[in-house]
């Protein structure tokens, strides 16, 4: 079933205005109930754009979405069944990283990297490619991701910046929600943005490490992109709802009106409130990208000021 003129147009319209395909996969479904699942919205929604040739306003917001995937100890023990310590000394070999896959917001292609090219070649490359970040996004990426690369990096002797300036989706979660899981997965579904895709589990791992399974190892790095692709869209629908780390109108000139998230200046107040001490504050509402945020009253009469020039 193909979708109609009138949607044709509304996704035309909204095209223009945000590149993000999730969000207005989001709208269609809200505004026509097409029968359609939102990912196949979302896929059509990229393949229209393509095929016009819609360019969105640009950003010069440069954020990156990752997931990595890694081995596991192999170790000697005396012992089977549960294990409270494990000594290193019985550690043969130690974790390492499989594979890594990033993709830049609102563009289709998901980037891999894995062991094959080298270990050592492959945190490099993406070392470099963390530098260009404004912002860094991956599920449970401040305790495991980035910990597990820098553990990595530092063993190669490769540097790597101590700090990032992260958006931790596993922390957003358990904070502003009460999902019945916080898995990636679970959310995902929850969401109805799409599913981590099907493996065989930890036999998959036991191939890739052990058995060096060049088919094993396809898959994996096809789940590593799939995972990569969902934590976008996930992010996206919870973006309204959660505070940011970054405020990127400021951070890249803006005013402290405009939207922290996309940095438009198309943005609408929403309503005001007093705190207990009379501090008058602002709810304000992002019509490109949906985010609500707080301002001052100082900082909205100045947007008043700028409108009425």
């Amino acid at each position: 079933m193909g979708y109609s003129q009138v949607v044709k147009e509304y996704v035309k319209v909204r095209a223009e205005q945000t590149e993000n395909n999730t969000v207005i996969a989001r709208e269609v479904k809200a505004k026509f109930n097409p029968p359609q699942e939102l990912d196949k919205i979302r896929r059509w929604i990229s393949c229209f754009r393509k095929r016009l040739k819609i360019k969105a306003k640009q950003q010069p917001i440069k954020r990156l979405f990752f997931d990595i995937e890694t081995s596991y100890y192999t170790c000697r023990l005396w012992h089977i069944g549960k294990v409270d310590y494990v000594s290193p000394e019985t550690i043969i070999t130690p974790k390492q990283i499989i594979c890594i896959a990033y993709k830049w917001q609102h563009e289709d292609e998901v980037h891999i990297l894995d062991w094959t090219m080298g270990e050592k070649e492959m945190l490099k490359a993406f070392v470099e490619v963390l530098a260009e970040a404004s912002e860094i996004i991956g599920h449970n990426c401040n305790k495991f991701d980035l910990k597990e690369l820098r553990t990595r990096c530092i063993y190669y002797g490769l540097p790597m910046f101590p700090t990032y300036r992260t958006l931790d989706t596993l922390l957003k979660s358990r904070e502003y929600f009460n999902f019945a899981s916080n898995k990636l997965d679970y959310i995902g579904k929850y969401l109805q943005v799409g599913k981590k895709l099907d493996h065989t589990g930890f036999q998959l791992w036991i191939d890739v490490v052990e058995k060096r399974d060049p088919d094993a190892l396809k898959l994996m790095l096809d789940y590593c992109i799939q995972d990569v692709v969902l934590l976008e869209d996930v992010y996206t629908v919870l973006s309204p709802y959660i505070t940011h780390n970054n405020n990127f109108a400021v951070l890249t000139g803006g005013e402290k009106w405009e939207c922290p998230e996309c940095t438009s200046n198309d943005v609408v107040l929403s309503h005001t409130y007093a705190t207990a001490m009379g501090t008058i504050k602002r709810n304000m509402k992002c019509n490109a990208c949906g985010k609500q945020y707080k301002i001052s009253n100082k900082s909205y009469i100045k947007m008043l000021e700028k409108s009425m020039k």
